[in-house]
C-alpha cells in the first residue's frame, strides 16, 4: 500500500464517518419525515459506493463488477423507499 493509497483510504473513512453523523443527527432531530428519509437512503447509497470504490478496491477494477455492485444498493435503496412510501409514511 502507498502513502497516496493510505492518505486516500484515511480521507474516505473520515469522510464516511461524517456521512453517518449527518444521518444520525437528521433522525435525531427531524425523526421519520419523509425528507429526512430519503436523505438517509441517499446518503445510505453514497457510503455504499465510497466502500465500494475505494476499500474494496474497485476504482480501477472491472467495469462490469463496479457496475453490479453500484446497481445492488441502488436496488435495496429503491426497494425500501417503495416498501416505505407504499405502506404509509409514518407522522411525526
Amino acid at each position: 500500500m502507498t502513502d497516496r493509497t493510505r492518505n486516500q483510504l484515511g480521507r474516505t473513512w473520515i469522510v464516511l464517518v461524517a456521512i453517518v453523523l449527518s444521518g444520525m443527527l437528521a433522525v435525531a432531530f427531524q425523526g421519520r419525515a419523509p425528507v429526512v428519509v430519503a436523505a438517509v437512503l441517499v446518503l445510505a447509497l453514497i457510503k455504499a459506493r465510497l466502500i465500494i470504490l475505494d476499500f474494496m478496491g474497485l476504482r480501477s477494477g472491472p467495469a462490469a463488477m463496479r457496475r453490479g455492485l453500484l446497481v445492488w444498493p441502488l436496488v435495496l435503496a429503491l426497494l425500501a423507499a417503495a416498501k416505505l412510501f407504499a405502506t404509509g409514511m409514518p407522522s411525526l
